[in-house]
């Protein structure tokens, strides 16, 4: 029903308020994952005070390589093509063949007050249930 991925803190606003609402991820394998349309998309705030800030609502699910992402997307992508470029040369096993997955999302909000998350969110991200959601967001609105 949800996935929680890490977004370095300064790309945040990036993809919850310019509305560059494409989500570009390489994850470990590009086979089926349990993410699909209508579900949702929450982002942890990595690199600063561990909270979940926002979400969206996934569209549309593919994996591409990083140039048809940006001949695609463009400027809807969260990463410029240089910040592209550079995260895909993190990774010795990474080239400009290798697809990554892009999410494209939609009602895409920041929540007013960050939310805590119980731990650490690994590059990997977190998939949530929806009872798990729901009490992420209860826990939300406790004073």
């Amino acid at each position: 029903m949800a996935v929680v991925y890490p977004v370095p803190v300064h790309l945040v606003d990036r993809l919850l308020i310019e509305n560059r609402n494409v989500f570009v991820k390489y994850l470990p394998h590009t086979t089926k994952i349990p993410l699909q349309q209508g579900d949702k998309v929450v982002f942890y705030a990595s690199y600063s005070n561990k909270q979940v800030v926002g979400e969206g609502v996934v569209e549309n699910i593919e994996f591409l390589t990083p140039d048809t992402v940006i001949s695609k997307y463009g400027e809807k992508t969260f990463l410029s093509r240089d910040e592209l470029i550079a995260y895909t040369a993190q990774q010795p096993s990474r080239n400009s063949s290798k697809k990554m997955l892009v999410v494209v999302l939609a009602k895409l909000k920041k929540y007013k007050k960050g939310i805590v998350y119980p731990r650490p969110i690994t590059m990997a991200g977190e998939y949530l249930t929806k009872e798990k959601y729901k009490q992420l967001m209860l826990d939300n609105l406790s004073p």
